[in-house]
């Protein structure tokens, strides 16, 4: 007789074949399983029993009576094999060692108290509206923690993010393959190989907090197009502070530029250098590094437009002195023109 699991599965599988359950049981001795009929249509009528019958229509086997020799041979070999065969003897020991947890260290005791610390800060964060990231923090002295974000107004999502143990402010930069990883938000920023993680001899309350501010300004109302024209003196003033401050955005467009360029060359030479490999090459880094210099390529443009923009307001901008300058003047054949004070006038 099959097991209970085989003849639940063999039921399932004909009543998946269209046979049908039926509430009568099999006659056998022992046997207490439900027949099954055959499908609707089906002629003749065939009752099966998952359990006793191998396949249904085929007949079950007799069973067998053991003559007088067959039963004298089975005795004979059963006590052939038990006089043949050794007592086993029973183990008392146990198969596998026992788990024995390892010894507690101050190691482990400090990773355990940075842990409830960790959860208990942010517990605190989730409170006041704060996200926990998938990224953990890649301090070295932080095993696990996970990174948090704080809310944005607007339902924006804020790029800082902050540890709650060593509370180093983290944002995600891209390197020139598009593969992001977390820096230091800051100059001054701490390195994570060097950031001290929560010391356990210090009480939490004296641990340094430099947490990070929501983001709450409300948003700014549209400016409205009734506002008068700034005077003549307001655009003089700023056009003596645009000629001033001229020099810093010029300096940070040329080291943008120079840093471009760079990098444009370098894209170059390897892309040349994994073209020029043979039969080694690899078409999936030769896309990645041609993508790469098309990014450049489109920065370095916008760069380079913005410092001909520049250009162009440091150049003509000190010589506008007077809204006046703007107005239209006619002259005598009848047509209008622009006249500048940094241009020759025509006389009217």
């Amino acid at each position: 007789m099959d097991s209970v699991a085989d003849v639940s599965g063999r039921l399932g599988e004909y009543m998946l074949k269209g046979w049908v359950l039926t509430d009568q049981t099999c006659k056998s001795p022992g046997c207490s399983v439900p027949l099954m009929r055959s499908p609707k249509g089906r002629t003749p009528v065939v009752m099966f029993c998952a359990n006793c019958d191998e396949s249904p229509g085929v007949p079950r086997p007799k069973p067998t009576i053991p003559t007088s020799e067959s039963a004298s041979s089975a005795t004979s070999g059963s006590e052939i094999s038990r006089s043949s065969t050794p007592p086993t003897e029973v183990s008392s020991a146990l198969s596998s060692p026992v788990f024995a947890p390892p010894a507690e260290t101050e190691e482990s005791r400090r990773r355990r108290q940075q842990s409830d610390t960790a959860s208990a800060e942010i517990g605190k964060r989730l409170l006041k509206g704060w996200a926990m990231l998938g990224d953990e923090c890649p301090n070295s002295r932080c095993y696990g923690v996970p990174l948090v974000r704080p809310p944005m107004a607007g339902g924006q999502k804020d790029p800082r993010k902050e540890c709650v143990i060593c509370e180093t402010v983290y944002v995600t930069e891209a390197d020139w393959t598009g593969r992001e990883h977390l820096v230091p938000m800051g100059s001054n920023a701490p390195q994570p190989n060097n950031t001290g993680a929560l010391d356990p001899s210090m009480p939490a309350d004296n641990q340094p907090r430099h947490e990070i501010r929501p983001d709450v300004t409300p948003a700014r109302e549209p400016v409205s197009s009734a506002h008068q024209l700034p005077s003549t003196s307001a655009v003089h003033s700023r056009s003596e502070n645009s000629t001033v401050r001229g020099s810093y955005p010029d300096q940070a467009l040329e080291e943008s530029s120079l840093a471009l360029q760079s990098t444009l060359r370098m894209l170059s030479s390897r892309l040349g250098t994994l073209s020029g490999s043979g039969a080694m090459t690899d078409p999936s880094s030769i896309g990645q590094t041609a993508d790469a210099i098309s990014k450049v390529t489109q920065a370095l443009s916008h760069v380079r437009q913005l410092q001909w923009s520049e250009s162009c307001a440091k150049h003509v901008l000190p010589f506008v002195h007077n809204l006046d300058d703007f107005l239209p003047r006619k002259i005598n054949n009848g047509t209008l023109c622009l006249s500048f004070s940094c241009v020759t006038h025509v006389d009217a």
